[in-house]
This record gives structure tokens, sequence and C-alpha cells, in this order.
């Protein structure tokens, strides 16, 4: 369980968070927004040890007394976790909730409750939930994340106290590279870059490749991707949209490779470019694009992630983006 104060990155929210507390001006729900793997768990656990420790002092935890051993243990029996069950949130679990919320806390002063992903709850679900919040107890504390809000109700999203969580900076990522891994400032500062403002991503890659296999996907995909047949990428687009949040991580990926391509055709500085551990690659693939279609591949590769992210049709959108660039790609080589 991560302390409020040792969290790296989202300072002006942990301070909000802080305040509420202490001016006891706690709001029933909160709702955390943002991309996936950029802390909104960790703040959201830390922000539940301080509204649960009996002795908190000027926002911060005593780490000491029961209820804080008990988050440490992960058995406190007034902090409640609620995930999807398979790919979506539904009634059933709501019900549950609503069955706790109707009991006395049984050690601290409120009820708190994390619900992940919250936006792939049911339809019949957001609306049982919907109910709760509409009469708030003065005892529970509901913290909502999401990575996509607008895909919520928005009679749910009114309800809540809205944070929005930035991507961290490469300083902070490596930062949290260095106290985490106990990594070197020149490999934290090599790897920071690709984790596109993800602490998450960037412990995946301190990890190694086995860690995050998307990007070793991504990157085979990229390599072959001139040379595929139109089946072939239309195969691809197939296999990565089994997962929506995949399909986003992958684009994401494949947006840094090919600005990497397209800074390295203008500038020729190896320095300059995020992939420092695929540098034989990139110099290499560099040759496959002329600078105009690599700006019409970006287009086309972040036109898709917005759609994706609107609840566009996965499959679809990922097939068009994949035969426009396979022709960009696979026709029209700079030599």
């Amino acid at each position: 369980m991560y302390r409020l104060s040792n969290i790296i990155g989202h300072q002006q929210i942990i301070q909000m968070l802080k305040n509420s507390v202490q001016r006891q001006r706690v709001a029933h729900a909160y709702l955390f927004m943002g991309p996936p793997g950029i802390g909104k768990h960790t703040v959201a656990q830390g922000f539940a040890q301080l509204l649960l420790c009996d002795t908190p002092g000027a926002g911060v935890v005593c780490g000491n007394c029961r209820s804080c051993r008990q988050i440490a243990g992960g058995n406190h029996p007034d902090l409640h976790l609620l995930t999807p069950s398979g790919a979506t949130i539904k009634i059933e679990q709501i019900r549950e909730l609503q069955r706790q919320v109707q009991y006395k806390p049984f050690q601290s002063q409120r009820h708190v409750f994390i619900l992940e992903r919250v936006e792939v709850m049911t339809q019949e679900a957001a609306n049982c939930f919907l109910k709760t919040l509409e009469e708030p107890g003065s005892q529970t504390v509901f913290i909502l994340l999401s990575d996509q809000p607008y895909s919520l109700l928005p009679t749910i999203v009114s309800r809540c106290q809205q944070l929005q969580f930035r991507p961290l900076s490469n300083q902070e990522i490596s930062k949290g590279l260095i106290t985490l891994c106990n990594m070197t400032v020149e490999r934290a500062q090599l790897i920071a870059p690709l984790a596109a403002g993800s602490l998450g991503r960037a412990l995946k890659l301190a990890r190694g490749e086995d860690q995050w296999p998307l990007r070793a996907k991504a990157l085979v995909w990229l390599q072959r991707l001139p040379q595929m047949s139109e089946y072939q990428a239309l195969q691809a687009a197939e296999e990565l949209s089994a997962d929506r949040y995949e399909a986003v991580e992958c684009l994401e990926i494949m947006l840094l490779w090919f600005r990497d391509l397209l800074v390295y055709h203008y500038t020729g500085k190896i320095s300059m470019l995020n992939n420092q551990d695929k540098i034989d690659h990139l110099t290499a693939q560099a040759n496959w694009y002329v600078p105009a279609k690599l700006v019409e591949i970006i287009e086309e590769v972040k036109l898709a992630k917005d759609k994706i992210l609107a609840n566009a049709n996965t499959r679809m959108t990922l097939e068009v983006m994949m035969m426009k660039i396979h022709s960009d790609g696979g026709k029209d080589y700079a030599g």
C-alpha cells in the first residue's frame, strides 16, 4: 500500500485530497480519470489509507495504527475493491455493493469502495449504481477509476468530484525507476521516454520485454508491415482488436516508433529518439518511408486511437488503419 506522501507525480491532486481530509470536507464520490498505468489506482489506495487511518496528522497517515497495518496487509474490513467480473461490472456486483453500504462500517468511521474500470459497467449495473450515488450515505466514500470516463453515464459523472490524471513527465518517470528499481540514472533516462507518461509501463520495460509482450509484438508488426500482404495486415488488425485496452496501448507504441522515424529523417540525431534500445532497427527502417508518408501514417494512427477511445468498432477501425498504413509503407519507399 502506497502512502500519498511517497507517490511520484500528481502532487496537485494529492494535496487536494489531503486538504479534503484535514478540513473534513471529503466528498461522497470521486472519479479518477486518466490513461491506464498512470497512477490512478496507486493514488486511490493512498487516499483510502488516509481516509481509514485512526490517527492521521496533517494529511499524513500514521502507519502504525490497526487500520494502517490492516491496509498494508490487504485485510481491512471497511476497504472494498470492486473489479470487473470478466469483461464487465455486472448488476449482481453492484447489488452486493449496495448490501454492504447498508451496514455500518465494521471498524472505521466510513466504508471506502474503490471501483476499477467503471466504464465497463453494464447498462443495468450503471443504472443500479446511480441510485446509490443519488442517495449518498455519510459513512461511505466511493473512488471510481476510469480510463474512458466519456463512456460513463453523464449522471454518474456529475455526482462525482472529478480529478483528471495527466501523464507523468520523463523526469518523474526517471525518478520512479531510480527509486523503485534501484536503477542507474542513465538507464532510467533511457527508458523514461518510452513510457509515454505511464510509470506502470516504465516498470514493465525495466523488467524486460517479457514483462511487456505487447511492445515486442507491436515492434514485430512494425518490422514486417511493409512486406505484409493485405490479408496479413487484416489478420494483425483482427488479432489486436480482441482487447480494446491493448489496442490503444499498441497504437501508442506505434506512434512513438513512427515519431522516431520522422525525427531521424529530419535531424539524423540518434540522441533525439525515444526507442533507444532499438536504434539499429530504427535507422534501417528509416529508408522504407519518405517523411511525407510518415506524417500521413502518424495521423492515421492518431485518428484510429481517438476513434477507439470514442467507442468506435475496434476491429473495423484497426482494419482501416492497417490497410492505409500498409498501402503507405508498402508502395511508397524512400529508396
